[in-house]
This record gives structure tokens, sequence and C-alpha cells, in this order.
């Protein structure tokens, strides 16, 4: 379906065979769940997983989810001097004070047979996650994938020695899968935001090792601001020419994967591989999980972004006017994961040095949070309300080992930053939760060091 340049409907690149295979699977299916993680500690946005399922099992699981926030951003202005001899400002994407509704996530996922699972998911809004954010698509096909063989995820040990097979649109193994915050990590944003078209596989060898592979699309690099909103850059209103105002700014972008825009692949086949060891105790409740992994892909001359006239890729790294130091197309991701759980204290870290066409940059996120369970102080209906608090906090680091020349129109791409997000999750009752976080920003600039520091509080229901 066609697009209107305001965002419009998107074209939903998924391969026929695996919706129908999903719904005509449904047809004879009776009502089942995933397993939850084990009470009473659960994780209120565990990610599906068929490992642990009864042989035997067949089901559909419907789910619906809707995002409500508050969000104050600081408003911050960054003139640019360019080499004609003109000044553009980047900015603050919305400043001050707002309420808005995010998105609405629909979901379809269940278990063919005891030994197939697949699942789809549609996003409607998206609002935090459209790029350009006025005029990227409000639709969007996020996953649609479907997987032979079980895979053991979190603190999930298999029985022994496995092996799966996955197809379609469906995020990297490499993804922090649960985050405690509303908000994403430096990292998180910049290497593993989005899910990817391709081919993976993976299984363990016994118990305690595992393996992954995967041969995708690879999304193109593009830029985005840090904090919830991506903001505009090259929209309609954004042109040298025109007269209108821009409904957003432009942000303080950093390079990062933006979301899949296309089925065909151009040529530029991303590889990725990954080895890691896992030691849990049974019911899940402790354990220690570290992953290493690498990905890597030849960048395109360009790479067509909905919604922006800019390019992605090596278009985007040109840049308009004197262009980035580059040395060659090659990008490759190099990091390590790091996930564990004692209890009710759990901790995630991740560890990246990344390589685009010779620019060269690394550092880490670090997420540790706690869950505290309440009586649940009073009953809402025959419901009781407040069951849980989980206090989160999360560092990221970003260091550069490359500048640009001056004029360059988006300097944010090589400076070095520093983020603090801290925040309080809380369960309100059984499906809804409220999220109150800040987010600091260090973000070092040749003027001196700014801080486009954001409030967001976040009510998320889901069923």
């Amino acid at each position: 379906m066609s697009r209107s340049p305001r965002g419009g409907w998107c074209r939903l690149s998924v391969v026929p065979t695996l919706a129908l295979a999903l719904f005509a699977g449904s047809l004879s299916a009776r009502a089942q769940e995933a397993p939850p993680p084990p009470q009473p500690f659960p994780e209120p946005a565990a990610p599906p997983d068929s490992g642990g399922l009864p042989l035997g099992v067949a089901g559909l699981k419907l789910k619906a989810e809707i995002k409500a926030h508050f969000r104050d951003s600081k408003a911050l202005d960054f003139p640019i001097s360019l080499p004609s001899g003109g000044t553009i400002v980047a900015s603050t994407v919305a400043p001050y004070a707002s309420f808005e509704v995010s998105d609405v996530e629909l979901a379809v996922e269940g278990t063919l047979s005891s030994q197939v699972f697949a699942r789809a998911v549609v996003h409607v809004l998206d609002l935090y996650n459209r790029n350009p954010t006025s005029s990227d698509d409000r639709i969007a096909l996020r996953e649609a994938w479907i997987r032979f063989g079980k895979r053991y995820d979190g603190f999930r040990l298999p029985p022994g020695t496995t092996l799966y097979v996955q197809a379609g649109k469906a995020p990297r193994f490499s993804k922090q899968l649960t985050r405690r915050l509303e908000s994403y990590g430096i990292w998180t944003t910049a290497v593993n935001r989005f899910e990817e078209l391709g081919v993976e596989a993976g299984g363990s060898f016994g118990r305690h090792v595992y393996w992954r592979g995967a041969l995708a699309n690879g999304n193109p690099l593009f830029m985005r601001d840090l904090n919830s909103l991506a903001g505009d850059n090259g929209t309609p209103e954004r042109t040298p020419d025109s007269t209108e105002p821009s409904v957003y700014g432009s942000g303080f972008p950093i390079l990062y994967d933006a979301k899949a825009q296309e089925l065909g692949t151009t040529g530029k086949m991303q590889w990725g591989g990954g080895l890691g060891v896992r030691f849990a105790s049974e019911d899940g409740r402790k354990g220690v999980d570290l992953l290493a992994w690498a990905f890597g892909r030849q960048l395109a001359d360009h790479a067509s972004i909905r919604g922006s006239y800019y390019g992605g890729d090596l278009d985007l790294l040109d840049g308009i006017g004197p262009g980035l130091p580059v040395t060659s197309r090659t990008k490759t991701d190099l990091g390590a994961n790091l996930e564990a759980r004692l209890e009710r204290f759990s901790l995630f870290g991740q560890v990246v040095r990344q390589d685009i066409a010779g620019l060269v940059r690394w550092g880490f996120d670090v997420e540790a949070s706690y869950r505290f369970p309440l009586p649940g102080l009073f009953a809402l209906g025959d419901a009781p309300f407040l069951n849980w608090v989980q206090p989160a906090v999360r560092y990221s680091f970003l260091e550069n080992d490359f500048t640009g020349p001056k004029g360059f129109v988006a300097p944010s791409f090589f400076w070095d930053w520093r983020k603090l997000d801290f925040g309080l999750r809380t369960g309100l009752v059984r499906g809804v939760d409220l999220t109150v976080e800040y987010a600091r920003h260090d973000m070092i600039t040749a003027r001196g060091t700014l801080h486009p520091d954001e409030l967001l509080v976040t009510l998320r229901a889901g069923y």
C-alpha cells in the first residue's frame, strides 16, 4: 500500500506464507500462555519464548498494549556555522511539557506444534520509534517470524544439546529483551534497537554453552536523538527552500541502525555470530549469562529513509558539504552482554566497539534494578492495588575515536556522551504499571558540556 508524504500506511514487508502459517495453525489451537517467569518474581515485560513448553502443546495468544506519557524535555539550541557562511540550529526535538499517547501494540503469537513457534507484532502510532518523527509510518509491522525448534533465553537452561532455525523480522539475538525503564541506553539505541529481516540459527552444546548465527539485510545507518523522540531531519518542512514551520526540532542525533526499510537486500547482507555461556538455578531465580557477539556488513552508497530526503549509509556520512573522514565501506559491531539475576535483583551490561567505515567508537550500557513486592495497599474492585515497586538505574558511555570537519551539519555524530537514567517502576494492578524516570545527559561539545535532560512518565496497560 502506498504511503502519504506525512507518514500514512507502511508497506508490510513480510513473507505471505509466514502469516498464513500463523493463522492456519490457530484455527484448531486452544488458548495457551507462554510460561511466566518464576513467582513471586515476575518480570513485567518478559520476552516471548517457546523454550520449556511441554511437548504436544499447541495454542494461540493475542496481546494488546497501550502507552500514554507525560514528557518534559529541556530546551536547548546549538548554532552550527556552515562553510557557505550560513547558520543552522540544532535544537531540542520538542521542548517543555507534553501529554501524548505514544503507542498501541497488537501481537499474536502461538505454538503451532511442539517444535514450531511464531509471532507477529503491529504497532500503531509508535511515536517514540518513528524517525523522522513527523513523517515516518504511523503503522509498522515490527515483528513477523517463525521458529522451528526451541530457543532458550533468559535464565532457562535447556535439557541438553538443542538446535533451532528462525526466519522473518525479529530482534537481534544480542538485544536486551527486557528493559526496566521505558527509555533506552546509548548503545541499546545505537546497535540493537530495531528488528531485522533475515534468518537466524542457534542452539546449545549441553546445558550451559550456546551459540547464535544470523544472516540479515542489515538495517540502514541513520541518525536519531537519544531522548524519547527521534526528531525531524530531512522532512518536507526542513528542506532549504521550505517556508513551512518545522513540526519537530532536529535534536542532537547520534549514528544508529534505523528500522528495516525494505525486503530487498541490494547486495549488502549482514552476517552475525555469537557464543555464550549460562549458569542458572532450575527455578530461574538465580543465574548469570555471558554472550560475546559480532556483526558485519558492507555499507551501501545510498539507503532510502522513508519520510526523509537524507539518505542512509555512506550517503549520510558524506553529509551536505564536508563529509566525515571515512576510509572504507565496512561496518562491524563487536560486543559482549552480561546478564545476571539474584532473586529480585537484576543486572544487564553491554560493552560495544563499533567501526563504521573507519570511524571507530566504543562504550557501554549497564542497568541494575531491584523489585520490592508489596501486599497490595488496598483493593481496586476485585484486584489488589500497588503490587510491587522496582527502582532502576542505567549508565551509558560513548567515546568517539574520530572527529569531523568544521561545518559538518551534524557535529553531534562525533561528540562524546555520558547518560544517566534513573527511575521507579510500579505495578498498579495486574497488567498496568507506571514508570517515572529522568535522563541526565552530559553531551560533550567543543563549546562545553550541555545537558539536554528529559523527564518521562509512562503509564502502560497490557492485556
